[in-house]
């Protein structure tokens, strides 16, 4: 669970929900990623149409309406000049939206030629963690509901819709846009102490001399494969086979190789596979498994040499005593969070192989509608809220549109179920 305060006046990524900096020559290497920021908008205007079609879902005999979605979602290279304020950026001079200055998180317009031209709702992420979701969605061995980059936006723009909800039905008038969606979860973030118990200054999340493994650059990470495989030696060894075992891996291994493949697919497990091994499978299978990435895609980039200098080292100084590879790729699919935990971790891999497994597991778990509205306790008096769902979890259009109030997760399902 992570703190909301250190995060209060920040923009934050709408992925992994930790800030997005400003860019400034104070930076240091490990910050740096986190000025890269990514902006997703929309251009078919999807999710205004269907606002003004079904008017916020209050029009009940609205007819059925089908929007073509003929343009893909828009990514946008930013910088932030200021709070949530940004500036577009291209690789190319002169590009489409080059240097405009945009908000995020934020329904606006503005007077064009005597017409009033609404601007695009612009959701801010960084770079990297866009990255990581896309390769989720495309690898992810599981049934999550995320599979391409509109049913995200479909995700993100829904739980703003939430937030805004709150800020329009509250009796305060100097609230905030909503920055960082709160979220059940925490994102997964470890616990904090606010900067002021640390003594860190006010504009710090945490104490500058704490390297905070969920803010690390999640994308190409230094001696990855080294760092994993040096888990191997403080593993206890691998048991030898029993008989039965042997006889089952004599009948597996006369399999055709791509029926082999086709077998060891079914290892892969939302919920992590268990702590006990079981011997049925060589231990060479399951180092086949570690890299082939297909029951363990946030590692599909490991080093296929690194690995087999490793494995000539190993049988130097081991003989015939084999890696306990099993327990090792166990461990590595196990969701307790405490493997990933750098504070209780039973695991040594590096703070951003921890920080692409916490944003991958975030991506696994959305759906649209996620976020529902509850009874918030704060010191500024809303009225009731409720939200409209116009897709179902998947992100397909649902008909009649149903209103979402505190607590009507379960009916909302029995509905579109």
């Amino acid at each position: 669970m992570s703190s909301p305060a250190p995060y209060e006046g920040k923009l934050c990524c709408a992925i992994c929900g930790d800030a997005i900096l400003p860019p400034t020559q104070q930076r240091s290497e490990y910050e740096k990623w986190q000025t890269e920021a990514v902006l997703l908008s929309d251009p078919n205007r999807e999710f205004e149409l269907l606002e003004e079609h079904y008017r916020g879902g209050k029009k009940l005999d609205a007819q059925r309406i089908n929007i073509p979605t003929t343009q893909e979602i828009r990514k946008d290279r930013a910088q932030i000049i200021d709070q949530d304020r940004l500036r577009i950026i291209s690789n190319t001079e002169g590009a489409d939206g080059d240097g405009e200055e945009v908000n995020a998180n934020l329904s606006c317009g503005r007077e064009e030629n005597g017409e009033w031209v609404v601007t695009p709702y612009y959701i801010a992420t960084h770079k990297a963690c866009l990255e990581v979701a896309e390769t989720a969605m495309r690898h992810s061995p599981h049934n999550i509901a995320v599979r391409d980059l509109r049913t995200l936006w479909k995700v993100l723009r829904m739980r703003f819709k939430v937030d805004d909800m709150y800020l329009m039905s509250s009796t305060v008038d100097f609230m905030a846009s909503p920055q960082r969606i709160q979220l059940p979860h925490s994102y997964y973030m470890p616990f904090r102490l606010a900067p002021i118990m640390t003594g860190a200054s006010s504009g710090e999340l945490t104490d500058p001399k704490t390297e905070r493994w969920e803010a690390a650059y999640p994308l190409h990470i230094p001696s990855l494969t080294s760092a994993v495989l040096q888990n191997l030696d403080s593993l206890p060894p691998a048991t030898p086979a029993i008989p039965q075992a042997i006889s089952f891996q004599k009948r597996f291994l006369a399999l055709p190789p791509e029926l082999r493949d086709h077998v060891c697919s079914f290892l892969a497990s939302r919920n992590g596979m268990p702590g006990i091994c079981n011997g049925l499978l060589p231990q060479w299978i399951w180092r086949e498994v570690l890299l082939r990435g297909k029951c363990l895609p946030f590692l599909r980039d490991l080093d296929t040499a690194v690995v087999k200098t490793f494995c000539a080292r190993w049988s130097h100084e081991h003989g015939a005593q084999e890696p306990n590879w099993e327990l090792l790729v166990h461990k590595l699919s196990q969701e307790a969070w405490s493997i990933w935990d750098a504070e209780s971790s039973s695991l040594k891999v590096p703070n951003g192989l921890r920080n692409r497994r916490r944003i991958w597991q975030l991506i696994e778990e959305m759906y649209v509608g996620d976020l529902v509205p509850v009874k918030r306790v704060t010191l500024a008096r809303s009225n009731h809220v409720a939200v409209p769902r116009y897709w179902d979890e998947r992100g397909e259009p649902i008909h009649p549109v149903v209103r979402v109030q505190a607590g009507s997760r379960n009916k909302l399902r029995s509905i579109i179920g």
